[in-house]
This record gives C-alpha cells, structure tokens and sequence, in this order.
C-alpha cells in the first residue's frame, strides 16, 4: 500500500462512525424516494464499507488514490419481489439523486449472448447533503453505490459468492459450468414469477369485464374481486405501482380482509357502498384538500377503500397504517 492510500485509510478509519451514520441517512433518503410508489419492494438496506474491506480492496485494485477510486465506501442495496420492477426502481432514484452515468451499470445488460450470471443494475449517485454536520460532510465527499436486483437474483448472487469464495481461485469446470446452469434456472424463475404476476392481471381485467356486465357479483370478496370491482365503478381511477391496477395486489389482499370484517362480504354489497352518496362525497371532500389538481374519479383505491372503511368503522380506521392520512380522516369526519 503506498503512502497516500495508507494515510487515507487511517482517516477513513478514524472517520468510520461518521460513515456508518452516513449509510443511515442514505437509507432513510432511498427509502422516502420510493415511498408511496407500489414498486413490489422487498427490502432497502444501507452500509458503510468496514475498514479491513476496505484496505483489503485497496490492495486488490492497486489503488494508489483511494479518495478518487472509491465509489462504494457507502453502498445500498433494494431487493424488489420481482424482476421487472428493478427498472422502475432505477428511473424513480435518477429522478431524485444525482447519478454518475460513467461510475453506473447495468450487469444484466452487459450479459452476452448465451450468457447469464449476475442480474444486477448498479446506480452511483450522491445522496443529499444539508449543513455542516459530519454526516453532511461525508455525504458530499462520498459516492454511493446502490444495487437493484430482483429476490431470486439475489438469492443466486449471495450463494454463488459464498460458494466460490469457500472453493478459491482455480475454480473447476466442472462446478463453474454447474453455477452457470443454476443462474440460468433461477433467470427462468425469474421469469416465471414475472408471468404469474402479469396473468393475475389479466385475471383482475377480465373479472372486472364480467362485473361490468353484471354478472358474478355474488362473488365472495377477496383480492382479484376487490381491485376488478375498482376498475369496473372507476376506471379513471390512477393506478399504483408496475402493474397499474388500483390497489398493489398485497395491499388489496389486505384491503378485502378488512372489507369483510366491515361487512361487506361479497361484490355486490362493496358494489353498493362504491356506488353510494356517502362514499362519493368523502371522495370529492378529499380531492378539494390534497393541494394539486386531483378529480374525485382518479383518487387512488387507498383513499376510496378508506373512505368505506371510515364510514363503516372509524376505530378500524384508525388502525390502517395506509390509512393515515389527516385530510382522508377530516373528509371522513365532516360527514357522509
């Protein structure tokens, strides 16, 4: 290790509670970045980069001028339930941090043909910085290196560097070619999951066909009902998350539980309660307090699933974290 890089790590080392506080405020910056957005998130997570990695990396890559090199000191990681939600992910962090284009990747993109491996897109970008605290000061010298990549492409990236770094270099043929055919299978996995999600979809379209020409609303109420019957009574409803649909589909598994236990067993009873004065007007309420233009027809399936929970049971109300919105609950109380 040379002169400059040993200096360098003494005060990275001296500085490192300042870091692993850094990584908290990334994580917390990432997180808000994507609240709200129904983006199939399975997990955000934050690290600072431990100093014997550090000095192990220095010596692996050569690097004469750590400060300069380094653009993962701070690293995040966002794990989505599926695959095609890591572009989502990636647009929604470009439109709120300042990403280096040069320092970024996509690891799934640079896969050749006949090719598969590590599925991963590697964005690194300067998180925000306000004041002169030590963790603003650490934010506005460091890079962050954040990695989007899918559960199953995880899962294989996790295993794969754990078996590879037991077996050492000089890997066989053999188990190499193995570790590929599992990539390859858990990619296929991957895929599927991806085309289970898109035909529930098409399964929620479909029904919500058939409740538009009444039919089926003696339907006992559950997840595909409930979104279905949204976009039947409210089609210009704006969807949540990738798959555009009213409600995020674990959400509306929720969302119909709480129905029931509401009282509204099957279709035809939410039917009424959509298509109800009370309901309407709480909505409308609600569209004329949110500060930017918002027709009651386009409110999101939270606030009109709230706004029959409300009218139902205020004290279920109250307890539905989604619900928590105070513009939602004083529409609510200005009466049905």
């Amino acid at each position: 290790m040379g002169v400059v890089a040993d200096r360098w790590l003494v005060g990275y080392t001296s500085e490192y509670d300042e870091y692993k506080a850094a990584a908290k405020e990334v994580r917390t910056q990432i997180a808000d970045a994507l609240k709200g957005q129904s983006l199939n998130i399975h997990l955000i997570e934050a690290r600072a980069k431990a100093p014997d990695s550090v000095a192990e990396k220095i010596e692996r890559r050569r690097y004469g001028r750590p400060a300069q090199q380094f653009d993962d000191l701070l690293g995040a990681r966002i794990i989505t339930l599926f695959d095609h939600s890591v572009g989502d992910v990636v647009t929604k962090l470009r439109g709120r941090f300042d990403v280096d284009e040069k320092r970024s990747s996509d690891k799934t993109a640079r896969l050749k043909l006949r090719q598969v491996g590590y599925r991963s897109h590697h964005l690194v970008l300067k998180a925000r910085a306000t004041g002169m605290t030590p963790v603003a000061q650490v934010l506005r010298k460091t890079f962050v290196e954040v990695q989007i990549r899918s559960v199953i492409s995880h899962a294989w990236a996790e295993i794969e560097h754990s078996l590879r770094y037991k077996i050492g270099e000089g890997i066989p043929t053999d188990l190499a070619r193995r570790f590929d055919s599992l990539a390859g299978t858990l990619e296929l996995v991957d895929r599927e999951f991806t085309g289970i999600e898109t035909a529930t979809v098409e399964l929620v379209r479909a029904k919500a066909a058939r409740y538009l020409s009444n039919n089926d609303f003696d339907d006992s109420l559950s997840t595909i009902q409930l979104l279905a019957a949204l976009i039947c009574r409210r089609p210009e409803m704006k969807g949540l998350g990738p798959d555009k649909l009213p409600l995020p589909i674990e959400e509306a598994f929720k969302f119909a539980k709480i129905l029931v236990r509401c009282g509204i067993p099957d279709v035809g009873a939410l039917m009424l309660e959509l298509d109800s004065g009370g309901t309407a007007a709480i909505v409308r309420r609600y569209t004329e307090t949110v500060g930017f233009p918002l027709e009651p027809e386009e409110a999101s399936g939270i606030v009109v699933v709230g706004a029959i929970v409300g009218q139902k049971s205020v004290e279920i109300f109250k307890k539905i974290d989604a619900f928590n919105d105070l513009r939602l609950l004083e529409a609510l109380s200005q009466g049905g």
